[in-house]
């Protein structure tokens, strides 16, 4: 699960792995430490012989040319799974490949993240590209902005990978490709930047970007919510998650000053080290 792990948040763990991932958590801060994450690991690998990660790519979901480049990655011990560095890897040299889809017709988010058969889906349209310009670059960084709004409103532990997918594929749906490559670009920086974590896990923030640009030229014509149902923790609720920010807002700060007053606080201090700047406002001024 990549190298050096540093407190393991259970969110990443498959739904398998969950339950017995949590009872390694001796201190029930919902992560696992390096020594924790490691007593458990040699737990399952004695008795599994898949990976316990939730972000991951069963390659047999690959058409034949994503597959030969994904073969090249597929180094560790779950074979025909690809799992944090090998996703890195293998999303930089398909980005270099210039193939414009990787994955079989009809294949769903279960069945890459998994391996089992997910209900079926199909699209009536065909993807098309944009061309950027000054609205649809507005457009993108909306979409964009507001699903991370809507992570923060929600507040559910390990729904981020979910917000990343819908967000991307919501911006292909009003923008060009290249303009939300390059927002979430700049979006990976300012985090780096501002917001220290295990690289494993910016990984799976590119993956769960990545893969919310692919099924969205897929099937454009899709609801994102539904189409990553599958990436939302149990007991997530996806239906609420379709729901406007404002919507969100208003609904979670009925009758409750002190949760508003909390989120203004939290903003006002982001606006400080001009994080949502940087995320936002000046990427609207660059649109124009």
């Amino acid at each position: 699960m990549g190298q050096n792990p540093i407190n393991v948040d259970l969110a990443r763990f498959s739904q398998k792995a969950l339950p017995v991932a949590k009872k390694y958590d001796t201190d029930g801060n919902k992560t696992l430490s390096p020594e924790e994450y490691k007593a458990f690991m040699e737990f399952w690998g004695k008795n599994n012989s898949d990976s316990p990660l939730l972000m991951q790519l069963h390659m047999d979901t690959l058409n034949e040319d994503a597959y030969k480049i994904a073969q090249q990655c597929d180094k560790d011990e779950y074979k025909g799974v690809l799992t944090e560095d090998e996703l890195k890897e293998f999303m930089d040299l398909y980005e270099k490949s210039g193939l414009e889809q990787p994955f079989k017709e009809g294949t769903t988010v279960k069945e890459v993240l998994t391996g089992k058969q997910g209900r079926s889906i199909s699209s009536a349209e065909e993807y098309k590209d944009r061309k950027p310009n000054i609205l649809n670059q507005a457009k993108v960084r909306e979409r964009l902005f507001t699903n991370w709004l809507k992570l923060d409103i929600m507040e559910y532990i390990g729904s981020d990978k979910f917000f990343h997918a819908v967000g991307n594929f919501e911006a292909m749906q009003v923008g060009a490709e290249e303009t939300v490559k390059k927002v979430c670009a700049g979006q990976d920086q300012d985090k780096r930047e501002n917001c220290p974590r295990p690289e494993a896990d910016y990984t799976e923030d590119l993956y769960a970007n990545w893969l919310g640009r692919e099924f969205a030229k897929m099937y454009p014509d899709k609801d994102a919510h539904d189409v990553f149902a599958d990436l939302a923790p149990t007991g997530f609720d996806v239906e609420k998650s379709k729901k406007s920010a404002t919507k969100l807002t208003f609904n979670a700060a009925k009758g409750s000053e002190s949760w508003l007053k909390q989120k203004f606080n939290e903003y006002f201090n982001y606006l400080k080290v001009d994080y949502i700047a940087d995320r936002f406002v000046q990427e609207i001024k660059d649109s124009f």
